[in-house]
């Protein structure tokens, strides 16, 4: 197959090689690779189905939740009638006009939409709030905090989607498992010390006092401090190994990095391999956002797993009655989760504590993740590889975008980039 052939572009955008690149760059949390990326073609129509779920649980939400002072049995069944029935008539007014859509543009009548518009939003944000109307509280504040909630779930998910961060996270997990040798390394660096001081921390009584008397919000909110600032350390360090990643690559370098990739049977034939195509600062932001979040991973997982294991060390070691002496005035520790033995069992107590430990060994092994220098370099040395192969890779597909009459920026010589 030729290069024209696979690449060419129409009237409705680049040709199958191009979009599978550009998912390629999508599944790496790399969406802003992809050119002329479109809010109503490229984040909305991936976000659909999540925004679908949304949609359904929002109005079942207003349906079912009625609530009167007065006479329960009669108001409530009459407006959850009322919903049930325009929800209904909505159902199935969306459904047949969305057959028909389909029908009109030539497409099989399940077909999702190659774009999603302002009038897709607008039933998001509308439909939810005039059953709402259908709720004891029929006021306006009501419809008005609806379609606000609405509104800002639009903008949490538009965020999500546009920058692929389940992609992302998805894909710093494989990343990270697919070497654990760094994650080892970086858990027998730093466990010894730590789990010393965990330790001691999960059997003082003035950590149970403060953290096992602690509501949800207070050990929430606690986890987000230290989240934020080994966060901070991570950006700083990310800012210094962007200058690792490599792209002054070759015409060969472009063609290895190519293998397994959808453009590898057209590579060979593309120009202007040997040139690179600057960042814009969106990609540059792209990119850092890649490196934040595979660290963001490693220092998760430690997290989790020092909370798992104080779970089961506050179980065997600190029984309940001293957890309960240690708490007395301070409420208690309540019914136990799960008891054994005599005096053994796992109490909401112990999971706040052992939640506080967890994030401070995550945030613990930020901090030592940043300072470390041999860790640095086999952490830069692998995502600093990845990272190039993409850059690597994106000169291709904007070599393949050129050939096909499509937009794409102009590369310019080595020695310009640098």
């Amino acid at each position: 197959m030729s290069a024209d052939a696979a690449t060419s572009g129409t009237a409705d955008g680049p040709g199958p090689e191009l979009r599978a690149t550009e998912r390629w760059f999508i599944r790496r949390g790399l969406p802003m690779f992809v050119e002329d990326y479109s809010s109503g073609r490229d984040v909305w129509t991936r976000a659909l189905p999540a925004l679908a779920v949304i949609f359904v649980l929002s109005c079942v939400t207003f349906i079912g939740g009625s609530d009167s002072d007065g006479d329960p049995d009669t108001v409530i069944e009459s407006q959850d009638a009322i919903g049930w029935a325009l929800l209904a008539v909505v159902v199935v007014a969306f459904l047949v006009g969305y057959v028909l859509w389909n029908r009109r543009r030539g497409a099989p009548w399940y077909s999702l939409p190659d774009t999603v518009s302002w009038p897709w939003l607008l039933v998001f944000v509308g439909v939810p709030a005039v059953l709402s109307l259908t709720s004891a509280d029929r006021s306006l504040s009501l419809v008005v905090t609806s379609a606000l909630g609405s509104v800002l779930v639009l903008g949490i998910v538009y965020l999500i989607a546009r920058y692929a961060l389940v992609a992302l996270t998805g894909w710093a997990f494989r990343w990270t498992f697919g070497s654990l040798y760094g994650v080892t390394d970086l858990v027998t660096r730093v466990l010894p010390l730590m789990l010393l001081v965990l330790t001691f921390l999960s059997l003082n009584a003035g950590v149970w006092q403060v953290m096992g008397s602690s509501n949800a919000e207070a050990i929430g909110g606690t986890l987000i401090i230290l989240g934020l600032m080994g966060v901070l350390f991570i950006v700083n360090r990310a800012r210094r190994e962007f200058d690792d990643v490599e792209q002054k690559t070759d015409r060969d370098g472009v063609v290895e990095a190519v293998a397994g990739t959808p453009l590898e049977p057209v590579v060979a034939d593309l120009l202007d391999l040997d040139r690179t195509v600057p960042m814009t600062q969106r990609q540059r932001i792209n990119v850092h956002l890649v490196m934040v979040v595979a660290q963001i991973v490693q220092v998760a997982l430690i997290g989790i797993v020092v909370w798992a294991f104080f779970v089961i060390f506050a179980a065997v070691a600190v029984r309940l009655p001293v957890q309960q002496n240690w708490l007395k005035d301070l409420g208690g520790i309540g019914s136990p989760l799960w008891t054994w033995g005599d005096g053994h069992g796992v109490t909401r107590a112990s999971i706040r504590v052992a939640a506080f430990l967890g994030g401070f060994a995550a945030f613990y092994a930020t901090v030592y993740a940043a300072t470390d220098k041999v860790y640095r370099k086999y952490f830069a040395e692998r995502i600093s590889k990845d990272l190039s192969r993409a850059l690597a890779v994106r000169r291709a597909y904007l070599a393949a975008r050129r050939r096909a009459g499509l937009p794409a920026p102009d590369p310019i010589d080595q020695t310009d980039a640098g």
